[in-house]
């Protein structure tokens, strides 16, 4: 195993390894996320070596999955991998998607709110790039309606304005007020903020920012998906399915602090972020290591930093 260096924040030394072969060999289990760790949106596909890096942590008797915030159906996301090469059982073991979350939730009724109307009006449009919201209400009691005085809750679509992606989400901040006056809770399907895509890729608003913004100007939110303890119970069933059933056992490895590594280390399990690759990526180049990292509560701070998933 290689040796890691060290960079000190808020006091504690974080060790730093180039890839995710020079990690402590430890884990049991590695969970990914998927945008900015192995994936780099659908302009850039999958980032360099990771193919490679997954299919050797299979070979080396890892279980691997992985929890991504998406909003697909994760058949959707399974069959989109596969024709990037990515495929189940040689790459990873499962894979599992906040869509696939939601959808489980609202075919069981599980909304911690009451919903006598049984419908919900989207915030926005569907998004010209990605698959709908529709497979997600496929048979569950909910139905759309655009009449916000029908509706139980608002369900937050993929941001955009007029197909397309922003990167400064203030944009929405008119409409968010409006809706704010009706007393709805919203859906938030994705807590992620911002994505990586384009090419090059960027940061661009997802749905956890319009949750954000509603949730100051006074609304309720209910937050779908990672950080949430859910999310991560659900990964854990896939990693007792092939004996591993401490969280303590397996990494999470993600690009996010404040949905990855915020709920990988609040459910006990250990986390480490990419640092050269996503959303801390970015942070690090704009604001510098120590500001991008002093910025962190301490629930946010990985136990290790990758600099990418694997070499160049």
């Amino acid at each position: 195993m290689a040796l890691g260096r060290s960079q000190v924040v808020n006091m504690s030394p974080i060790p730093i390894f180039p890839n995710i072969n020079s990690i402590p060999s430890c884990f049991k289990g590695i969970l990914l996320d998927a945008y900015g760790v192995f994936w780099g949106g659908n302009l850039i596909g999958l980032l360099p070596g990771a193919k490679e890096a997954m299919e050797s942590l299979v070979l080396q008797g890892k279980i691997v999955g992985i929890l991504s915030n998406t909003t697909q159906l994760a058949e959707k996301e399974i069959l989109k991998l596969q024709r990037h090469g990515l495929r189940q059982g040689i790459h990873f073991h499962f894979l599992i998607t906040s869509g696939e979350i939601a959808r489980s939730l609202f075919l069981e009724e599980k909304l911690p709110f009451a919903t006598p109307k049984k419908k919900y009006c989207l915030f926005g449009e569907i998004h010209p790039r990605f698959a709908s919201h529709y497979p997600i209400f496929q048979e569950t009691s909910y139905q759309e309606t655009l009449h916000l005085h029908e509706a139980d809750f608002i369900y937050i679509s993929i941001p955009h304005l007029n197909g397309e992606d922003q990167i400064n989400p203030f944009v929405f901040h008119e409409n968010l007020l409006q809706l704010k006056g009706t007393g709805l809770p919203m859906v938030c399907p994705n807590p992620d903020r911002f994505a990586h895509e384009g090419n090059p890729a960027r940061a661009v608003v997802r749905q956890g920012s319009i949750a954000t913004i509603y949730e100051a100007l006074g609304g309720s939110v209910f937050y779908i998906g990672k950080p949430q303890p859910m999310a991560y119970a659900a990964a854990m069933k896939g990693f007792v399915l092939y004996q591993i059933t401490q969280a303590s056992d397996v990494l999470m490895i993600g690009d996010n602090p404040e949905t990855d590594i915020r709920g990988a280390r609040q459910f006990g399990m250990p986390a480490a972020i990419i640092t050269q690759t996503g959303l801390m990526a970015d942070r690090i180049s704009q604001q510098g290591w120590e500001k991008a990292f002093g910025e962190l509560c301490p629930q946010e701070i990985p136990n290790f930093c990758l600099e990418r998933l694997a070499n160049k």
